[in-house]
């Protein structure tokens, strides 16, 4: 681990694709893939490590990240597949009480911890939910502390997984571990059409793509003119319609409606801005 050679920090990878950066004070030899178990909230977690940690990443305050405890023993093991088993029955007694009940809730997501002191139980809603009396009676059944946690569209599929448009995993689900605002500005700087079917990801949102490919397209467009912008190509004007910074190329429609491509490099060569 190259960039991380103290093993002081390691990314983990929970259930429901969560990532988190957490401590390892014990200084244990993980390596990627490596199955650990984590200090979690009332409870342990186990957890997936991933590729090593840039120092350049790491946070300032390092007192809130959880500590790794140990590798996970065969025992671990074969308890968290005893649990994966138990979320089964827990979401199905949920489902059929929250209908019981009539709460306007969904159920998505059920995690029990690893030393089984606590199950959380994920759900999206539209407004807050009085869920006192079901906590009351998924306690009496489960024996142990219930959370239940109201989660976002977007946090809903990170946990469900899924594929994009794209045809390509999830990026919430792959690699994206906190979710930034994103806005139609951003979808504006792309010159895409703003159809909300295709701007918007399975979970109903604007796609996160757009907030992570902003820092290349800012840094290649502030180079050129805005969209709309008159230019001249010989004796010829029109507007500067598109830029394609994949193809390298800019879209130039001329005053008599007809449409030319160009090499990013003939900008200020053949192509100039007149207004």
């Amino acid at each position: 681990m190259n960039d991380n050679p103290d093993h002081k920090v390691i990314k983990v990878k929970f259930k429901g694709c969560n990532r988190a950066l957490c401590q390892n004070p014990l200084e244990l030899p993980i390596q990627p893939n490596d199955k650990i178990i984590v200090s979690a909230d009332r409870g342990e977690e186990i957890g997936c490590a991933l590729p090593p940690v840039s120092a350049n990443n790491l946070p300032q305050d390092m007192s809130e990240i959880p500590a790794i405890l140990r590798k996970a023993t065969p025992e671990d093991l074969s308890h968290n597949n005893e649990n994966r088993l138990r979320e089964k029955v827990a979401l199905e007694f949920c489902i059929t009480k929250v209908a019981e009940l009539g709460l306007p809730m969904k159920l998505v997501d059920v995690d029990l911890r690893l030393d089984r002191r606590k199950i959380v139980f994920y759900f999206t809603a539209d407004d807050r939910i009085d869920f006192r009396e079901l906590v009351k009676l998924l306690a009496t059944e489960f024996k142990t502390r219930i959370e239940m946690r109201q989660i976002s569209g977007r946090e809903e599929m990170k946990r469900t997984d899924g594929i994009g448009p794209c045809g390509l995993q999830l990026c919430c689900a792959c690699f994206i571990d906190d979710f930034d605002p994103i806005s139609t500005q951003l979808v504006k700087e792309q010159n895409l059409p703003m159809n909300p079917a295709k701007i918007s990801g399975v979970c109903g949102k604007l796609k996160c793509c757009y907030r992570y490919e902003h820092d290349l397209y800012e840094e290649v467009l502030k180079n050129f003119p805005s969209y709309g912008s008159r230019l001249k190509v010989a004796d010829k004007e029109g507007v500067l319609e598109k830029i394609d910074i994949f193809a390298a190329t800019i879209t130039v429609r001329y005053d008599d409606n007809q449409v030319e491509d160009f090499p990013l490099t003939d900008f200020n060569q053949k192509i100039t801005v007149i207004q």
